[in-house]
């Protein structure tokens, strides 16, 4: 399908940005955050969520600006075909780790804290499998049934956040800024890449919604953007005030929160609905991105068929995922490291480039 052909609703839309921003990182990112600034891991992820909100002011002024194209296409306007190629190579290797490292966690997971005898390379192929069969159906059989999904891992995640009311103790978010301000910013350096910054390579999705005016676009997409924020921020939180310090130490902190809810005998053993959760928002972020990926090279390429290259991105992404990631170390370093200077670097650096042109030209043809 095409985006001329494969309409979603607006309302679908901002359900596809809640589950792109939200995705795995309900679960994973307080840990980092934590580990990075402390009890002040909250204030890391506010600032890193307005930075995010800059971003994507910057990808829907683009968006409106060039009537409703992608990233490739306006690309091509602003620094010509050939200039094009050279920035997407860089895109493409970004979105081929994005996707085999969220593909890689999922097998990560299973492998350190359920099913330690099953080989990770059983859940990353079937967990790359199904991404690529719900790619392969197209962004409208996808809005449609990642909406529902979006509930259930919301409902899932926030019933256990109500449950560990019990044991939080908000006095683990003081004193703010114990150790100045570089912690802080560590850790707005790692939100700021995973997952705000990635808002950047969304603008490959915008043209597949229904045209409406401007207006209701951007208001309906800044909710979808900050009630993810919001998602985040709470997560953050709850695990800071359960753990404190500690919450630093523990992969899968909201797993670990979890872990700790014993309500009588009616909740207990709740940490598998933080296991249905994770799991879910790693299948819809992988579904995306792999989505993101195959109309690169769509646009890139000019191929009417925008099917043929899912199935064999697939299978490049499950050897990747396989083989990229030596050691639990080096996936620390490589996505909360490398990852966020990437996105950064790279996604961020170029909307605002293309911002920045577009801006210019405006200015130079008005006089």
């Amino acid at each position: 399908m095409t985006a001329k052909t494969s309409t979603i609703t607006l309302t679908q839309l901002a359900g596809l940005l809640s589950a792109y921003s939200i995705g795995s990182a309900i679960v994973f990112i307080p840990n980092p955050l934590s580990a990075a600034a402390g009890n002040d891991a909250w204030l890391s992820i506010t600032a890193a969520y307005l930075f995010g909100m800059l971003v994507f002011a910057c990808v829907l002024y683009l968006y409106h600006a060039h009537n409703g194209v992608n990233l490739i296409a306006y690309s091509r306007t602003l620094i010509g075909k050939s200039l094009t190629v050279i920035i997407s190579i860089p895109i493409i290797g970004m979105l081929f780790f994005a996707i085999s490292a969220i593909n890689s966690s999922i097998g990560d997971f299973f492998t350190s804290v359920m099913m330690e005898q099953t080989p990770p390379y059983v859940f990353h192929s079937i967990g790359m499998l199904l991404s690529a069969l719900t790619a392969r159906a197209g962004i409208r059989v996808a809005a449609r049934m990642f909406l529902l999904l979006l509930v259930i891992m919301l409902l899932f995640s926030l019933l256990v956040i109500v449950l560990a009311i019990p044991i939080y103790k908000p006095g683990q978010l003081l004193p703010m800024f114990d150790h100045g301000l570089k912690p802080v910013l560590h850790g707005f350096f790692i939100a700021a890449g995973f997952p705000f910054g990635e808002i950047c390579l969304f603008s490959m999705l915008l043209p597949f919604v229904k045209t409406i005016n401007k207006q209701s676009i951007n208001k309906k997409l800044y909710y979808a953007f900050s009630f993810a924020g919001l998602m985040l921020l709470i997560s953050t939180l709850s695990t800071t005030m359960a753990f404190g310090p500690a919450a630093g130490v523990f992969n899968y902190s909201l797993y670990r929160l979890a872990v700790e809810i014993h309500i009588a005998e009616l909740f207990q053993r709740v940490e598998a609905i933080i296991g249905i959760a994770l799991i879910l928002g790693s299948y819809m972020k992988a579904t995306l991105l792999l989505m993101i990926l195959n109309y690169v090279f769509i646009e890139l390429l000019r191929i009417k068929d925008d099917k043929i290259f899912i199935y064999p991105l697939a299978l490049v992404c499950i050897f990747l995922s396989l083989t990229m990631f030596k050691s639990p170390a080096d996936f620390q370093e490589q996505v909360y490291l490398i990852w966020p200077f990437s996105v950064l670097a790279v996604g961020c650096f170029l909307v605002f480039l293309f911002t920045f042109i577009t801006w210019i030209k405006k200015i130079t043809i008005k006089e």
